[in-house]
């Protein structure tokens, strides 16, 4: 069948349409990244599971309104003459049949992504603030926010196509914006106590460590395998946490874009609200190119979220090397894995005529060599321990310099001395109150 979109709308028309098919494959790999690492009842699944039905519904709109687009204004323009001053035109734009259909499918991801983020952000602010809970009392928590998630916008569009709500333009369009208003200024509150506790921590130089997502899997050994020191049969190691030390930084960011997005569509019924009289129908349906183009020039919010939330959530560090050795021919990882090596290997030039080889100090001045950390029993050696032992700088806070301290034992470990591991700012300051 031939397409009835207008010839000087085509080229917009396909052009979104490709783009938008795009969107659906970088946000159903979204999914796939968290499905692989084992963290599939997180909120980025959700969220990528939301948004690759919302584009895939968008996807189907776009399809046929392209092969149908006489016929789908006609019947738009007849909905609005039968049903001027219904609220529903407000929110559909006067979709009827398979388009209406789609409509409500993408609405209903809108909410759902709404509620998603803001009880997201509930749970990062916890973290944040050191709630005390157990693991068990915060697992059902989040089990019970996330079906609610889910199940609350299904009644929401339940309501909104039902007849009794429709007959009032002011309460139908309070239950058809309540959940993401709310959400948006609720998530609002939130981010701004985040901020308020950060720079408070700034201030008073208090260490700021948000443990939000670290339950979700550690860093697996470098055999692959764990065993203990009884003999029993070694596990599996777990997956690599599927966050990092940006996670706040990167939900601002999708925050903000979804409080944006929710914006524009509020923005669009209010408009769509202000127009719904017998005076603003035009006599004729327009099925103009100028109106094919505006009218698909409106699936792009909807499509873009998706690439927006893979760049957000997509782009951990775990993420990168798991894609990485997905696209990346073995001959190009094995120079990045060498590259990084290098980077990772210590010095290993030792002051002049010591005979010893230099360690990276872990509060960055520049390495200490054997001797100064076999000091004196009783007197501070270079770091500013008793007996040699050595004092690590925030200790816990820079698990970098730690891996650091630790690569530098053990790569040169047939020429040291056994040492003392480091110690935390606590234990340091007990030592040299109470030396031994």
């Amino acid at each position: 069948m031939a397409a009835q979109l207008p010839s000087g709308a085509l080229g917009a028309a396909v052009t979104i349409l490709v783009w938008s098919f795009l969107c659906l494959f970088v946000s159903a790999f979204l999914v796939l990244l968290v499905w692989v690492h084992g963290e599939r009842q997180s909120y980025v699944a959700l969220l990528g599971a939301s948004l690759t039905l919302s584009v895939l519904a968008s996807i189907i709109q776009q399809a046929h309104t392209i092969s149908k687009w006489n016929d789908i204004k006609t019947a738009q323009w007849e909905n609005v003459v039968a049903n001027v001053g219904n609220p529903e035109l407000n929110i559909t734009g006067a979709s009827t049949g398979l388009d209406l259909v789609v409509f409500y499918i993408q609405y209903y991801t809108y909410n759902v992504e709404s509620l998603l983020v803001v009880f997201w952000s509930v749970e990062l602010a916890s973290s944040v603030f050191q709630i005390r809970s157990t693991f068990g009392h915060r697992y059902h928590i989040s089990i019970i926010a996330k079906a609610t998630a889910v199940l609350l916008p299904v009644l929401q569009q339940i309501l909104l196509r039902s007849s009794f709500t429709q007959h009032s333009t002011l309460p139908y369009m309070f239950l058809a914006d309540f959940l993401m208003i709310s959400s948006f200024g609720i998530g609002c509150i939130v981010l701004i106590g985040i901020l308020v506790k950060y720079i408070h921590a700034r201030i008073s130089l208090v260490s700021w460590n948000v443990t939000y997502g670290q339950r979700s899997g550690g860093t697996s050994s470098a055999s692959g395998l764990q065993s203990g020191a009884n003999g029993r049969m070694p596990r599996r190691p777990r997956m690599k946490a599927i966050y990092d030390r940006w996670l706040l930084i990167r939900f601002s960011i999708a925050f903000l874009a979804l409080g944006v997005f929710e914006l524009v569509v509020i923005n669009f019924q209010l408009r769509a609200a202000s127009t719904n009289t017998k005076e603003n129908i035009p006599p004729v349906p327009d099925l103009s190119a100028e109106r094919a183009i505006s009218d698909f020039i409106l699936f792009l919010p909807g499509v873009c979220a998706g690439p927006l939330t893979f760049i957000v959530f997509g782009t951990t560090r775990t993420f990168r090397q798991y894609m990485i050795r997905l696209f990346l021919p073995k001959v190009l990882q094995e120079k990045l894995h060498e590259r990084r090596e290098r980077r990772k290997k210590p010095s290993t030039v030792g002051t002049p005529g010591s005979g010893f080889p230099r360690y990276p100090d872990p509060a960055g001045g520049g390495g200490s060599n054997n001797t100064d950390v076999e000091a004196a029993n009783g007197n501070a050696d270079s770091y500013g321990t008793h007996n040699g032992a050595v004092r690590m700088q925030d200790f816990g806070r820079d698990n970098r310099q730690s891996e650091e301290w630790a690569n530098a034992r053990r790569d040169d470990d047939d020429e040291l001395p056994i040492m003392k591991p480091p110690l935390s700012r606590f234990h340091a300051s007990a030592l040299r109150s109470n030396p031994p």
